[in-house]
């Protein structure tokens, strides 16, 4: 495989991974006590990741974050949306390459607000899924079924963790901020050698501005 080619893959599974983190404030709805005052928010979200092996920096479209903030405890919860990603990237002299990813929870998000410093810090764990990956032209007649590059069970060989903090506000934009490591891909077919050449390693960073809605 021609190395244009390899970086093509390398810059998808990038992307895939810029997503990722966004889950770091997202965990399933769950009701606080009763007698405890709830802060409830609406949040966008614009998360950017650097790829430390590739020296790579990616920034996602938006995405929404609601939940609420257990105003005795400081115990935070809430849910993200964010569909899958599908995107396309073109190389000179390669081609077009279309791909969907996913993010899949492992457990629980646990988080926590010091109520009186607003400093926020959370941790995610989590899979990503490369659902699919095809030539955006492929070479042979239109009519010959496309071939998934990466099959149907390309993921994170292991869960991803990553740990977020940073300082809150209730009415202007918010910056998290955290490192993680990138566990190698397994059942990625012929493409499974060339992602975990590329992309797994540690010191990757992760920062996302959440901004409250209307």
């Amino acid at each position: 495989m021609t190395k244009s080619t390899r970086r093509r893959f390398v810059s998808i599974v990038a992307l895939v991974l810029a997503v990722a983190p966004v889950t770091l404030l997202a965990s399933p709805a769950s009701a606080f006590p009763k007698s405890d005052p709830v802060y409830n928010f609406k949040y966008k979200i614009v998360a950017t990741t650097f790829i430390k092996k590739e020296n790579l920096t990616l920034t996602t479209p938006p995405g929404i974050f609601k939940g609420g903030i257990d105003l005795t405890t400081g115990q935070l919860k809430g849910s993200i949306s964010l569909p899958n990603v599908t995107f396309t990237q073109s190389e000179a002299g390669v081609g077009l390459v279309t791909a969907t990813s996913a993010i899949e929870s492992t457990k629980p998000v646990t988080g926590h607000v010091n109520i009186g410093t607003l400093k926020v810090t959370s941790t995610s764990t989590f899979n990503i899924h490369l659902v699919s990956m095809y030539p955006a032209t492929p070479t042979l007649p239109v009519s010959t079924p496309k071939v998934n590059l990466v099959g149907n069970g390309c993921t994170t060989a292991s869960p991803i963790s990553v740990t977020m903090s940073g300082i809150a506000s209730f009415d202007k934009p918010s910056t998290f901020k955290g490192t993680f490591t990138i566990p190698d891909f397994t059942n990625c077919q012929a493409m499974t050698e060339v992602i975990n050449q590329e992309i797994p390693g540690p010191g990757n960073t992760f920062s996302a501005t959440a901004s409250p809605t209307s």
